[in-house]
């Protein structure tokens, strides 16, 4: 047993960072979409401004308006969650509870941007990685900043 850790020791230690690549790599729209959409809650909402963000985060220019979600985290991770470790791939599932979202919409041929923040019911896009990847529609509840 010693001798065949010894000789495939170096093999799995040269492997295993390959490992993490290509998990990694799997999860490139899963970190793209939180780039784009995500807002954290260590700031208060009122703090986030559409033209700062818009700036920032590098958002798609070719829509006339742009979704921010103000939550925690793992409520976004979780939507495409069935069970333990068994994910929902290439669906569309509407989230259980409101999120508390900022739009930001053009101004014209301008580039600033008005904004409106409130409540919404998402339906998020589960990823063939089982990871949320792109918002395809809201139903907004509530408009209040």
């Amino acid at each position: 047993m010693a001798s065949f850790l010894k000789a495939v020791g170096p093999l799995l230690t040269l492997l295993f960072p390959l490992g993490g690549l290509l998990v990694d790599s799997q999860n490139l729209s899963w970190k793209e979409f939180m780039k784009q959409h995500y807002l954290s809650m260590s700031w208060k909402f009122s703090d986030y401004k559409c033209n700062d963000l818009m700036k920032e985060r590098e958002a798609p220019q070719d829509r006339n308006y742009h979704i921010f979600i103000y939550t925690f985290w793992h409520k976004i991770e979780h939507i495409c969650l069935r069970k333990w470790r068994d994910r929902y791939r290439n669906v569309y599932i509407w989230a259980q509870h409101p999120f508390k979202i900022l739009q930001c919409y053009q101004e014209g041929n301008q580039k600033s941007y008005r904004e409106h923040g409130g409540y919404s019911y998402i339906e998020f896009h589960c990823g063939m990685n089982g990871y949320v990847d792109g918002i395809e529609d809201i139903q907004l509840l509530d408009i209040k900043k």
